[in-house]
């Protein structure tokens, strides 16, 4: 079976202090609270979201039509204490041929530093191995996102390389540190 497959069927998950769950509308004002903040777009690919509008029909809406045919992989990361989505946690590449995919992750930054990204990516990489039957997935970030590295390593990546300028963001071209984690190294940790 392939990834897309799996995919339609998106499970939610439960940590100590998180639930991860199918992305809805009624997710859009806790995402675009994030979205919207310069801090924390600053690393990421996309822009800093100026209107609900913006969140809506570029993020929200098209991951919920992608859950339909397998093409969306995205987690709203709940906090079980707030009730509160934080964040959102994602596969946001794959390949079927190839056994792999790449996360993705965005926390608000009123939760950065208490280990809850990767409290929530322990969880897909435990769905990407077990579930989708992935044999690699990776993960990459600025070479000054020192706190993405840091989420990465935490979940049990290795540092794998510097790809030199190989993505123009905002208007420059950045360096990306590369991670991974192989099926491997996660049956015997």
């Amino acid at each position: 079976m392939n990834i897309e497959e799996l995919l339609k069927d998106l499970p939610p998950f439960e940590t100590n202090r998180l639930i991860l769950r199918k992305i809805t509308l009624g997710d859009l004002d806790d995402i675009y609270e994030f979205s919207s903040d310069p801090e924390v777009a600053h690393h990421m690919t996309w822009e800093v979201n100026k209107s609900k509008d913006e969140t809506l029909n570029n993020f929200v809406k098209v991951v919920i039509e992608g859950y339909e045919n397998g093409q969306s992989a995205d987690w709203a990361i709940t906090h079980k204490e707030s009730k509160k989505v934080i964040g959102t946690c994602a596969f946001v590449d794959w390949s079927n041929e190839h056994k792999k995919a790449e996360i993705g992750y965005v926390l608000n930054k009123n939760y950065w530093g208490k280990g809850l990204a990767s409290e929530a990516i322990k969880e897909i990489i435990k769905f990407g191995f077990e579930t989708l039957q992935l044999n690699r997935i990776e993960g990459g970030c600025d070479t000054d996102n020192i706190s993405s590295e840091k989420v990465m390593l935490k979940a049990g990546f290795e540092y794998e390389g510097t790809l030199r300028k190989n993505e123009f963001i905002k208007g420059e071209f950045r360096d990306t540190k590369i991670f991974s984690i192989l099926k491997e190294d996660f049956l015997f940790k």
